[in-house]
């Protein structure tokens, strides 16, 4: 019978060696996925963002959704699809990607809005955008247009979040708040943790459709990062009582919104956020795909292509 001591000493090998293999693999994600595009200096600290598309065309600002990255947009077909009709500009937002946050910093659909506000800024964007959310990205867009409804052009928002219903908050984002879980989490587990969310999320956010090979590399390489991980949990706890206050707010939008939905998406259900969200807008357009889940850039882009193109025409 082994002793305690044994029993110790094994323990700790074997998270040591669990710490090895994650840091090892974060390293190898982040040398095979290296910025794509440019990291600008703002206010609120470093962000990185993708160009694309017609440069003299119409400002489209691509915001992704929660554990998310901006290069999640480029290497879907949506990317090709748009690139003819706007100027396409994909930020990863605060904490995602190649965008960093020190863990502990608030990451807020507040947060969110003010470092897009000093993105447009430095891009020296002075016209009204079309602003194309992706589930939490679509908070972001409708949080942007109620703060800075001027700069705002139309809305294209697909598998939005959009209201506070039960299940929202998960047990799983209070757990980098407690330091022991909080290392034992980011350092030992994600290896195992990593792949096996990415598969299961990945399942359910494809659903009816298979995962494409491609965003499963991709997105285990980026939600293995210790800051995305915060920022994931931060943004999961906070989100539903933002929702409270962002929610009333949703007749005030007076611009042209197209809302895009699947009628099997089992992580942002279109009878509780696409379809409330379409009543509640004044200017709305509701689209619910019949064989859609919730990647629908990756399943359906010419759909949303379209959309983008006919929401608010220039």
């Amino acid at each position: 019978m082994r002793t305690r001591p044994a029993l110790l000493l094994g323990l700790a090998a074997a998270l040591g060696l669990g710490a090895l293999l994650t840091h090892a693999l974060v390293q190898r994600g982040e040398s095979r996925y290296p910025p794509r595009g440019r990291v600008l200096n703002l206010p609120d600290g470093p962000t990185h963002v993708i160009d694309g598309g017609d440069p003299s065309a119409p400002p489209t600002v691509l915001i992704h959704g929660s554990d998310g990255v901006a290069l999640d947009w480029p290497v879907s077909p949506l990317w090709d699809e748009l690139g003819g009709h706007a100027r396409l500009i994909a930020p990863d937002r605060p904490g995602h990607g190649h965008t960093p946050v020190r863990p502990g910093s608030p990451v807020t659909v507040e947060v969110n809005v003010r470092r897009l506000s000093q993105l447009l800024d430095a891009l020296a964007v002075r016209e009204p955008v079309i602003l194309l959310g992706h589930s939490y990205g679509a908070a972001v867009a409708l949080a942007f247009t109620v703060a800075y409804p001027e700069r705002v052009r139309g809305l294209v928002l697909f598998s939005p979040t959009a209201f506070p219903v039960r299940g929202l908050t998960r047990p799983l984002a209070y757990v980098p708040l407690v330091p022991v879980l909080e290392a034992l989490l980011t350092r030992v587990l994600l290896l195992p943790l990593g792949r096996l969310v990415a598969r299961i999320e990945g399942t359910r956010a494809f659903h009816p459709h298979p995962i494409p090979p491609d965003w499963h590399a991709m997105m285990l390489a980026f939600s293995r990062r210790r800051a995305q991980v915060h920022a994931l949990a931060w943004e999961n706890r906070t989100f539903a009582r933002e929702l409270a206050r962002l929610a009333p707010q949703y007749p005030r939008l007076g611009v042209p919104a197209t809302i895009i939905a699947g009628a099997h998406d089992r992580l942002t259900p279109a009878t509780l956020h696409a379809v409330p969200l379409a009543r509640a807008l004044p200017r709305a357009t509701l689209r619910v795909l019949p064989d859609g889940g919730h990647q629908l850039h990756w399943t359906h882009p010419g759909e949303i292509a379209r959309a983008v193109r006919e929401t608010a025409p220039p």
